[in-house]
């Protein structure tokens, strides 16, 4: 059976989505053998953590790489699919054939986004590129995962429902909450389930079992040709 392809996607930066994909794949990787691509060149904050990571701790069931164009990430989604059981890719924070490509090579797309409507009002375009996405890649799943969530505020609530409805896509039950504990801990290397902070710890893993769930239904979907990538990133 191939990799599932999970990517973390977002058209601004500071959304959490580097941080968030390491947390995932760091748990996912308790059961399955990950790969993580960085595709957030220059920065490489993902591939930057994983280094810092490597020289203090032993590492298992997962790498790290880096593509730096869309056949680049072709090959290694391509290379790659067999010898994993999870692809988990760190999209670029604009717009390009890049991020393009990265969308419709996922079977998840997973878009972290904090409750506010300045976000919501840039993820449109995001979720227009889902939905394009969607009329080549039938079985694409794609939802927002709510960051930085306060939790019993009206503000936020209203924001969660109405950017549902605006941007016409589902969302994750399991919220994070505003803790610096994510950022803590991936600045020594870390995830949250290393770090003292117990409810941080509880949402990645109950995230994560969200994910495991939807990931199981989902029919297995056969990798996107070269044409059908060129394509599709041109906007064709």
């Amino acid at each position: 059976m191939r990799a599932k392809v999970l990517s973390f996607v977002q058209m601004k930066g500071g959304a959490g989505k580097t941080t968030l994909c390491a947390n995932i794949a760091s748990t996912l990787s308790e059961s399955g053998r990950v790969l993580m691509v960085d595709t957030d060149v220059p920065q490489c904050s993902l591939k930057t953590w994983f280094d810092i990571r490597n020289e203090r701790y032993v590492i298992e069931n997962f790498d790290v790489c880096v593509a730096k164009n869309v056949a680049h990430l072709q090959k290694l989604v391509r290379d790659n699919v067999s010898n994993y059981d999870y692809i988990l890719i760190d999209g670029h924070p604009r717009i390009t054939n890049l991020s393009r490509a990265v969308v419709l090579l996922s079977d998840m797309a997973i878009i972290p986004m904090a409750p506010s409507k300045v976000e919501v009002w840039s993820t449109k375009h995001l979720s227009d590129i889902v939905k394009e996405a969607k009329q080549i890649n039938k079985n694409l799943e794609a939802r927002i995962c709510w960051n930085r969530y306060r939790v019993r505020t009206n503000s936020a609530e209203e924001v969660v429902s109405n950017a549902k409805k605006e941007l016409e896509l589902d969302d994750f039950s399991t919220k994070l909450g505003n803790r610096v504990a994510y950022l803590d801990s991936f600045a020594d290397g870390l995830t949250v389930a290393e770090w003292h902070d117990p409810a941080a710890k509880m949402e990645i893993w109950a995230l994560t079992s969200q994910i495991e769930r939807l990931l199981t239904k989902q029919p297995v979907s056969r990798l996107k040709t070269e044409a059908q990538v060129e394509k599709f990133v041109k906007g064709k």
